[in-house]
């Protein structure tokens, strides 16, 4: 058989059965994405099976458009018939069709995020009372997601309520619910909901699509959330030919839902599966692989594999200590220059982080080191001011009853509709139950004439912008919406980095042509909904020649040459939020074990004695993780680094111990260095762990010898360590952390201190 060649024996055997329940245990990089390509071209090219009949499903638009390329290069004209795409984007199909049996009308709006945010933040300031049980809009909002991922109706909640903050949320709830149907959008959660909701009230659909695809594969199974679950389930109703590919030690998306049990009680809930696993690796050196395997078999609520390779051995994973977070950033531009220096590229170069919130540190020393990157997960572009204000006036256009968006473009640019305009529509739409722009047309009566006058130019506007969206192609729709505006010239006027944010709204029309190239149907409505399914990762550009920075979560999928995972501290890496509860911490080995094997030749862990955190600087001890690394697999030996006290019961970061790990800094032993003339001298070596000698700043010889890293003793703040020295002779600046807490700034030839 063809498509079974050049496969391993599991492989070959995951390709081949093609009937009944499979459940793929596939450990990182051991070959997932070619097994579930091959398995379709085995159904199509051997088996004669129609594309038609089999649906995909990926975790990414990005992995579903390459599974697609390389079907499409083995069997051109294959891809025509075939589903392969995210739940999302599957739910939005089924949904186009036969949303009205489910209350659905077919050209609903997706709201994204911030507009399903901007919702909530409406419907609290009409209910302010309400303010007092939520965090924020965000908050609510999220917390109203994971009611719909359970399953949970606004009336399920209501009856589940025990208090009256329950209960005010169970309201918000269905507020929220019925102003999305005021508004005809769904949310990102809809789009799956709403399917299940359609299976299971309409046989008749659910058997329509059950039938139709014979065939059911899922990527990433471990990340299915119980709504997907339930999407799954219909669609694998009739035939039951359900190949679900996933690794157990990878599930690290509880917080959004996801359930881990879906694949340790897969055979459970279909009998008779057919379990294979997928153990050899084709992704890192046995290195890396053999200190993997030694964290994640730490895990107890696993299914069980261990990887291997036929590949080499590999360089030893390399454990950095830094004084501080600066410091630690600064090692990290040592190590990309170490690779960089052997052969490395800089896109082949990955540094992966806990939190969004350590980029900061990493980004500030990279911008001073002229070090190209590019960060994936901050800022989204979609999620840009000026690009947000472009797309809400594609959304209210394609779907006028979208008063979210309609709202945000009244008075952008500005056009003389003020709050007080906007607010006397607003109650005209709530008196007489109509949308805001049927509201906006019978306002004339209401309005003082020239704010009449204004909010007439506006539909004019808005009406010939709608008709030439019904039968336009979204790029010209689009060069109209910022001609008609102006919206150029808007931000010249009234922004800084006008030149930063034009360039943004002309990738955005470059976006739109691109899609308008490639797409089917070309029109403004298909270019929203491709809009609104993009991922973060999808924008990752491994051509540009630039180093990467992302969290673990962004990481998932991804591989590169060389890997630096940073902030390996408690309370970090794992995180505090986690550090009280075994199941969670469990979740936070998956992302660290994620984190490792994302490198292919070699790993690279950091962290810092002390970090920043709420504007003070707190020391800390490295995390448990680095603990279950085996000796064997590290640079040098590790001596235990965290008490094993930890291991049972409530733990806390212990300052005394940050105390002891800096007096260390400031006695460092002789060291060896680097053997490439290009790299600073490599750090001395603490308890085995290599300890950044890095400053954050420049220093040299100066008036009474202050360096970084030196004990000094101040007659009124006492004892402390010096963190940054900075300019020369007696404009000499020395900033002091002192061990009382706190940190300080001094002129050097003048302060009431001295060298210990």
């Amino acid at each position: 058989m063809p498509h079974a060649t050049n496969l391993n024996d599991r492989q070959r055997e995951a390709v081949l059965t093609t009937e009944g329940p499979v459940l793929v245990i596939a450990g990182a990089g051991s070959g997932k994405t070619r097994v579930l390509t091959e398995r379709i071209g085995h159904l199509v090219g051997d088996l004669r099976v129609s594309p038609y009949e089999i649906l995909a499903f990926t975790f990414t638009n990005k992995a579903a458009r390459e599974m697609k390329d390389r079907l499409e290069r083995a069997h051109p004209g294959s891809t025509e018939m075939l589903w392969v795409g995210t739940f999302h984007s599957t739910g939005v199909r089924i949904l186009r069709r036969h949303g009205d049996a489910a209350g659905v009308k077919r050209d609903f709006s997706i709201y994204d995020t911030d507009d399903s945010t901007g919702l909530v933040k409406a419907i609290l300031a009409r209910n302010p009372n309400d303010a007092r049980f939520v965090k924020s809009p965000r908050v609510l909002r999220d917390r109203i997601s994971r009611m719909k991922n359970d399953l949970v109706t606004p009336a399920d909640a209501a009856e589940r309520a025990i208090s009256a903050g329950e209960q005010r949320i169970a309201a918000l709830y269905a507020e929220y619910e019925r102003d999305l149907r005021k508004a005809n959008a769904l949310d990102f959660d809809d789009l799956i909901n709403k399917v299940v909701e359609l299976f299971a009230t309409d046989d008749r659909v659910r058997e329509l699509y059950a039938r139709r695809f014979r065939y059911v594969l899922v990527d990433e199974f471990q990340d299915t959330n119980p709504i997907q679950m339930a999407m799954i389930d219909g669609l694998a109703s009739v035939h039951g030919n359900l190949f679900v590919v996933g690794d157990d030690d990878q599930s690290i998306y509880s917080w959004r839902g996801a359930r881990v049990e879906h694949i340790l009680e897969f055979e459970g809930l279909y009998p008779a599966t057919k379990v294979i696993r997928l153990e050899q690796n084709y992704r890192s050196t046995k290195t890396i692989l053999d200190a993997a395997n030694g964290v994640i078999a730490h895990n107890l609520g696993r299914k069980g594999k261990t990887l291997w390779t036929d590949g080499e051995v590999g360089d030893k994973v390399r454990v950095t200590a830094a004084l501080d977070e600066e410091s630690e950033a600064l090692a990290v531009i040592d190590l990309v220059k170490r690779e960089v220096a052997a052969g490395t590229s800089l896109k082949q170069i990955a540094i992966l982080y806990r939190t969004n919130a350590q980029s900061r540190a990493l980004e500030d020393v990279f911008v001073q080191a002229s070090l190209p990157y590019q960060i994936i997960g901050s800022v989204r572009f979609y999620e840009r001011a000026e690009v947000r204000d472009v797309l809400a006036y594609c959304k209210a256009i394609v779907n006028p009853d979208d008063s979210i968006n309609l709202k945000r473009i009244l008075n952008v640019p500005r056009r003389g509709i003020g709050k007080t305009t906007i607010d006397q529509i607003e109650a005209l739409a709530a008196e007489r139950g109509t949308s805001l722009v049927d509201a906006m047309r019978a306002a004339a009566s209401t309005l003082g004439a020239a704010a009449a006058a204004r909010v007439h130019a506006f539909l004019v506007l808005f009406d010939e912008l709608r008709e030439m969206a019904a039968t336009d192609v979204a790029p010209h729709v689009v060069d109209a919406i910022l001609k008609s505006t102006e919206y150029h010239k808007h931000l010249e006027e009234n922004y800084p980095d006008a030149e930063a944010r034009i360039e943004n709204i002309d990738e955005l029309l470059s976006k739109a042509h691109g899609f308008a190239e490639g797409a089917e149907t070309k029109s403004l409505s298909a270019f929203l909904e491709e809009v609104a399914l993009v991922a973060d990762v999808d924008a990752l550009d491994l051509d540009s020649g630039q180093l990467t920075l992302m969290t673990i979560h962004n990481a998932k999928g991804l591989e590169f040459d060389a890997v630096v995972v940073t902030g390996m501290e408690e309370g970090l890496f794992p995180h505090y939020n986690s550090i009280d509860d075994p199941t969670a911490v469990e979740e936070e080995r998956r992302l660290f074990y994620v984190g490792m094997t994302r490198a292919r030749r070699r790993l690279y862990l950091t962290f810092a004695g002390m970090r920043r955190r709420m504007g003070m600087m707190e020391g800390g001890v490295p995390s448990r993780f680095l603990n279950e690394i085996p000796e064997r697999t590290l640079e040098a030996p590790v001596e235990p680094l965290v008490s094993p006290t930890i291991y049972g019961g409530a733990w806390s970061p212990r300052r005394d111990y940050a105390r002891s790990l800096r007096d260390e800094y400031a006695q460092p032993e002789p060291h060896e260095a680097y053997s490439q003339e290009a790299f600073a001298p490599q750090a001395p070596v603490v308890s085995g762990v290599h300890v950044s000698s890095h400053a954050p700043s420049s220093t040299g010889a100066v008036e009474h010898a202050y360096t970084i890293g030196m004990r000094i003793q101040h007659e009124r703040f006492g004892k402390g360590i010096v963190r940054k020295v900075e300019g020369k002779g007696e404009q000499t600046r020395v900033t002091v952390i002192f061990d009382a807490g706190g940190e300080r700034k001094f002129l050097a030839h003048y302060a009431p201190m001295r060298p210990l």
